[in-house]
């Protein structure tokens, strides 16, 4: 049985409409103002909310607004009545987010259509949404154990060649040995800490959980920390050559290895599908009322905007064209990390022309004469952390 909470402060209209749903088979719950209807909808969320708009006290909008600004109940299909068929009213109602909006008296055939309506309609996205994170689900079971056995093969090739090696003999080509093991060990370090990571940028903005700068030692200088993981992403790539740095000296309040995250993201994207010996160019740039701007251009096979809008976790396009392996987690990652800090992602391609990446985080600022620097040792310790120091 389908839940209506009914906000409506006239007694006799409210009894009226709780009347004809109650004779519908649905359960009905009664507010008469709109402080009244936000406790019941903290008590105990509805399938719909039926909410007249000028009340005394908190009125329609500001139910409406305070609603949709929390996670739990942003979904809840929301109807506005109203004595007033104002064109500036309905517009306004639909600007903050309304399914509907109705006026007083309404038939109680147009009544139950628009509320049967909002119900199928939130059932279907309901139903979409879980069909997605199936898919995702899936997808993970899919690709993860890939992930995985390819480094863990070359640890176990590594490790028979040196079991039976004769000890009283050195092993040839040890260190091309070491060499595999260690880049096995990143790859796998890596592919654990995009997961875990994933994980925790989903709960962390689910619930907002992000720590306000409180001070100068939030801050961090992050263009060193930007050129050393750049350069080794090409490094590791054989593509030093491709790399075209355009950085200015810029400080933001974030972790490192949350930065360093995005810069790896953003960079190693644009070196796996572009082809060597074309340009990865990586601007870092200061807008003083904008705040810091990261853009990373490649001139790779881009893609279409049906898969820019797309663009998911453990989604990747093309795959049975292209060899590049992966999780799909990438842009993902890079999409939490920017909503956590408050900031944008822009993704703009072409297909066959390349693509365009640009992020905005607030709160930069240009350090001034003197200003620390990011220490080298903790500039490793964010590459080691992040799978490629």
């Amino acid at each position: 049985m389908k839940s209506i909470l009914i906000i409506e402060d006239e007694e006799p209209f409210r009894r009226t409409l709780a009347e004809r749903l109650l004779m519908e088979g649905f359960c009905v719950r009664t507010a008469a103002d709109g402080t009244e209807g936000l406790r019941q909808v903290e008590a105990e969320l509805p399938d719909l909310i039926l909410c007249d708009i000028m009340m005394p006290g908190t009125d329609g909008y500001t139910v409406l607004e305070t609603l949709r600004a929390e996670e739990r109940t942003a979904s809840i299909p929301f109807i506005f009545l109203s004595a007033k068929g104002d064109p500036s009213q309905v517009r306004a109602g639909m600007g903050l987010g309304a399914d509907d909006y109705l006026c007083k008296p309404v038939a109680k055939a147009d009544l139950l259509a628009a509320i049967r309506a909002r119900l199928e309609k939130h059932q279907h996205q309901e139903q979409r949404l879980e069909h997605l994170v199936e898919a995702a689900r899936l997808d993970v079971v899919r690709k993860l154990p890939q992930e995985l056995r390819t480094p863990l093969t070359s640890l176990f090739n590594a490790s028979r060649i040196l079991e039976v090696a004769d000890p009283t003999k050195p092993v040839a080509d040890v260190r091309a040995l070491g060499r595999a093991v260690r880049l096995a060990s990143q790859q796998l370090h890596r592919t654990a800490y995009r997961f875990l990571l994933y994980a925790e940028l989903a709960l962390a903005n689910q619930h907002g959980k992000l720590p306000a700068p409180s001070g100068d030692n939030d801050y961090i200088p992050i263009t060193a920390l930007t050129t050393d993981l750049a350069e080794q992403l090409a490094r590791r790539d054989s593509r030093f050559f491709d790399l075209q740095l355009d950085l200015c000296e810029v400080e933001l309040p974030i972790s490192p290895t949350h930065y360093g995250e995005l810069v790896m993201e953003l960079v190693d994207n644009a070196l796996k599908f572009s082809l060597s010996g074309s340009m990865v160019r990586i601007h870092l740039g200061f807008l003083p009322k904008a705040g810091c701007l990261l853009e990373v251009r490649d001139q790779g096979r881009g893609m279409t905007p049906d898969q820019v809008s797309e663009v998911g976790a453990f989604r990747q396009f093309d795959r049975g064209h292209w060899a590049q392996a992966g999780t799909g987690l990438g842009l993902t990652i890079v999409k939490q990390l920017a909503a956590l800090y408050h900031g944008s992602f822009v993704l703009e391609s072409e297909p066959g022309r390349g693509t365009r990446a640009v992020l905005r985080l607030p709160n930069a600022r240009v350090p001034t004469r003197g200003a620390k620097t990011m220490d080298p040792e903790l500039r490793q310790k964010v590459a080691w952390e992040l799978g490629i120091g």
